[in-house]
């Protein structure tokens, strides 16, 4: 068989790359079918099922999270690398497998998981807030903005340099592994650490996020609509912030990191309405039935 010229029991190499990537193309088709699917509610509230297979990469908010492109882009690389490997050789010759790809993956899947239990901590005290857009579109160029902006779409210097040297760590593996297919390339020690550096400063950047947003008290308590309210609190932020009070949004006339004054809606109804502040980064605080309207004379 011409598939059997390459050695005593391996596959010929050109073949041996092709049939890698139809195993990993099959499987990646499987977890589609199974499991490519994201409910998300539609304008009526019903729920509505949605297939696409990048929400594996998505966090919270739905926006690319950069911690997850890593561990996947690491996983296939690395899972097609070791398929060449095996179709090549059927079998793993002495080295093959370089115990620093455990770091190489091994960062990238502790980047992913820590960086998730942060956001989920800060999420459930306030400190963050993750809107989800409803079913989102994303294109090539949306998607590598978010994977190195923050939460607010600002180019970030720390999601960047995460990505940046993983992208030149995998470009450095591919050009390394063309060259001798036989087994997984040794790479630099420093481009090893540069990429499990950042992965650590990712993980700290995480972790180093705003207090949690508060408000503490609302004066006056009682007034009709042309009444202006100042909300007192705490790490309401430096930008304008949205406030709502019953609903409705309130026009901000003023704002510090613990204070904003507000002039009412003229829709607002009288009754006892709770007062919601979002900052400019995200973050929600929220005072239930902290004003009582009453009508105006």
């Amino acid at each position: 068989m011409s598939g059997l010229a390459a050695g005593p029991v391996g596959l010929d190499l050109a073949i041996s790359y092709w049939l890698a990537a139809g195993c990993l193309i099959a499987f990646l088709a499987l977890l589609w079918v199974v499991c490519g699917t994201k409910t998300y509610q539609d304008a009526d509230g019903q729920p509505q099922r949605v297939r696409h297979f990048w929400y594996i990469v998505l966090g919270a908010d739905d926006r690319v999270s950069t911690s997850k492109v890593q561990l996947a882009m690491w996983t296939l690389a690395l899972s097609y690398a070791v398929l060449v490997i095996v179709f090549h050789d059927f079998a793993y010759p002495p080295g093959a497998l370089d115990p620093r790809y455990l770091l190489l993956l091994g960062f990238p899947a502790g980047a992913a998981v820590g960086a998730k239990a942060i956001t989920t901590g800060q999420m459930a005290s306030g400190a963050v807030s993750k809107k989800r857009a409803a079913s989102p579109k994303k294109r090539v160029s949306t998607a590598i903005s978010e994977i190195v902006a923050n939460d607010q779409g600002d180019l970030d210097l720390g999601d960047a340099q995460y990505f940046i040297f993983n992208l030149v760590a995998l470009v450095a593996f591919f050009v390394a592994f063309a060259h001798h297919p036989v087994k997984l390339p040794v790479l630099p020690d420093t481009l090893v650490g540069l990429t499990s550096a950042s992965a650590a400063t990712y993980v700290a950047k995480k972790a180093a996020r705003p207090a949690a947003a508060k408000i503490t008290a609302v004066s006056p308590q009682k007034g009709d609509v042309d009444t202006r309210v100042r909300i007192f609190g705490s790490s309401l932020g430096d930008g304008e912030p949205d406030v709502t009070i019953g609903g409705l949004t309130a026009k901000v006339e003023s704002w510090t990191d613990t204070e904003v004054q507000v002039a009412l809606s003229e829709d607002l109804a009288p009754g006892t309405l709770d007062v919601q502040v979002v900052t400019s980064d995200g973050r929600t605080a929220k005072l239930p039935g902290a004003l009582d309207l009453i009508k105006k004379p």
